[in-house]
């Protein structure tokens, strides 16, 4: 397990291990997103299966068939009810996802269905940083994790925790190399600020977005695709 830095209510910012060179390397190779209203992120995605291995005494991940990426305009104002697609993931987020699922005490005895999203956010002097390009939210998910693996030459990129509804943050946090926060997502919403470069060559921020729900709830699927465009219950 990640060890806290800081706990909060339904919320605590943790260590995760480091992950190997390769797994780094893959955050240059990432394809634009083109969904982001800019040139500003770059992106992979994959969905698993997480189940409880006793004699690992860990979580395993069973990765899921791939599919388009969906949310409804219920919960994403900005892309919601577009099926974006995305190219997989392609290496192992095993450690680093253990870490974040013990922190939260996620129950071993259900398993779990997560999405993964690898991303680069860049900024220069022709491109914004934007982090968030949703603006303040929640993902209808039962958890979320966000993790740093680099801030290269950037200022800003403060993750930020409100109200449900929105409003002055009560917890504000600049995570460093290594470090995620998780959280309750039906708790609370979550904000990024873009982030800035400290001189005219430019910088970047990678990172994970991870999400977290029983398999019984899980955001996977054509039935779930289904019902979240006509009913607009989509998460991320």
């Amino acid at each position: 397990m990640g060890s806290f830095i800081h706990t909060g209510d339904n919320y605590k910012v943790i260590d995760i291990p480091r992950p190997d060179p390769r797994v780094l390397s893959e955050f240059g190779r990432l394809p634009m997103d083109p969904y982001a209203g800019g040139k500003q992120r770059y992106r992979r995605f994959s969905q698993y299966k997480m189940t409880w291995d006793e004699a690992a005494d860990g979580w395993g991940l069973e990765v899921l068939k791939h599919r388009p990426f969906l949310q409804s305009p219920e919960v994403n104002s900005y892309v919601g009810g577009v099926q974006r697609n995305f190219e997989p993931l392609r290496i192992d987020p095993t450690p680093q996802i253990d870490a974040g699922a013990k922190a939260l005490a996620l129950d071993e005895h259900d398993a779990w269905q997560i999405n993964v999203h690898q991303c680069r956010v860049v900024t220069n002097a022709e491109v914004h940083g934007v982090s968030v390009p949703e603006g303040p939210h929640r993902d209808g998910h039962e958890y979320g994790m966000l993790a740093v693996f680099a801030r290269e030459n950037i200022g800003g990129g403060e993750n930020q925790l409100m109200p449900t509804g929105g409003g002055e943050p009560f917890f504000a946090v600049t995570l460093q190399v290594n470090q995620a926060l998780v959280y309750d997502d039906a708790a609370m919403w979550h904000y990024a600020t873009d982030i800035v470069p400290r001189d005219e060559s430019g910088g970047h921020r990678d990172l994970w977005i991870v999400a977290f729900n029983r398999w019984a709830n899980r955001k996977y699927g054509p039935e779930f695709e289904r019902l979240a465009t006509a009913t607009g219950k989509g998460a991320r």
